[in-house]
């Protein structure tokens, strides 16, 4: 991010948990000395994480830093750099980097916005389904067309991608970087789900996962509507970290959703708009609910339930990672 000739030295720091350094950066006759640390992919929760551990950093790099983290460092005064190519450090001493991505190819992504059918293709592959318009389509409901779009979509962004020897339309893609295709999807799942509408619900119980297993998803399966919980309790049945859950997220179809009464009766408890248990929200996709059955209790798509951690944040996005570490959100977990 520095023009060539300037000196440069980092020292690591000897803190626990994080890598952070000291900086110097000599330009001339003036010397520019700050702290920088590593917040990892970039996430709101790698950042807190890092200001937690490292108090006295004047900036942070990651390797793609989000919108949400980016608007965090901004809060605190603190400069950023990623590995995108950009930069915004305003230091005391004078040091000024402000720099943007490559406008061609980015602004070009930045146009093609996510959408619903490309949330849906991705949860696919990320299933296990081959990045075919026929497998897709087979797999989400979609129609061809629809399928094809988000593949293309897709692409674009640089996620899919046909080998060079078998080049064509008939060209079978394959993913790029199932690293990229996770942390892409995450955050345009997060930016989806902070739109949805919330129904939440009270109810009584002594142990929310209990009731899910011998009362709630029973209850879900018998009306016939497709559903999934997600979250906390999702991660807790897939990978066990987080030693209580205060919250049950449950996707739900939309017609079901529609009905808050009825949904709440189903539920055993009553619609409240605060002091709630239960956060119900309409499925995003049908791909969404495909993830494993554990007695009573239809879980959520791996990859979905470790998007929700991640845009929930703080200790959820420690289980979002744990549960990536240990089972895995990818084809073949």
């Amino acid at each position: 991010m520095l023009p060539e000739g300037l000196r440069v030295e980092v020292i690591p720091r000897s803190v626990a948990g994080v890598p952070s350094f000291d900086v110097r950066v000599q330009a001339g006759r003036a010397t520019h000395r700050f702290v920088a640390g590593w917040a990892g992919p970039g996430w709101p929760a790698d950042v807190r994480t890092l200001v937690k551990v490292a108090s006295d950093l004047d900036v942070v790099y990651a390797k793609k830093l989000s919108d949400g983290a980016r608007s965090l460092l901004s809060e605190r005064h603190i400069g950023w750099v990623d590995e995108t190519g950009r930069a915004n450090v305003l230091l005391e001493s004078g040091l000024v980097i402000v720099r943007e991505p490559r406008a061609t190819e980015s602004n070009q992504v930045v146009r093609d916005h996510w959408t619903r059918t490309m949330l849906a293709a991705v949860e696919a592959v990320l299933a296990g389904v081959a990045p075919t318009v026929e497998a897709i389509e087979g797999a989400t409901g979609m129609s061809r067309g629809a399928s094809a779009n988000a593949l293309s979509r897709l692409e674009r962004h640089g996620l899919l991608e046909r080998p060079a020897r078998k080049r064509g339309p008939n060209a079978a893609r394959q993913v790029a970087d199932v690293d990229s295709l996770i942390d892409q999807y995450t955050e345009a799942a997060a930016e989806f789900r902070n739109k949805q509408k919330v129904v939440r619900v009270h109810r009584l119980w002594a142990d929310p996962l209990d009731v899910l297993d011998i009362g709630i998803g029973p209850g879900l399966t018998a009306t016939g509507v497709t559903w999934a919980v997600t979250g906390a309790a999702a991660s807790t049945l897939l990978a066990p970290y987080l030693s209580d859950v205060t919250i049950v997220e449950l996707y739900v179809d939309r017609s079901l959703l529609n009905t808050p009464d009825r949904l709440a009766s189903i539920l055993g408890g009553r619609v409240v708009e605060r002091g709630h248990r239960i956060e119900v929200r309409e499925l995003p996709t049908a791909m969404s609910a495909r993830g494993p059955r554990i007695g009573g209790v239809q879980v959520a798509l791996p990859a979905r339930v470790y998007a929700d951690l991640m845009g929930s944040g703080g200790r959820a996005a420690e289980a979002a990672h744990h549960l990536r570490e240990v089972r895995g959100v990818g084809p073949g977990s």
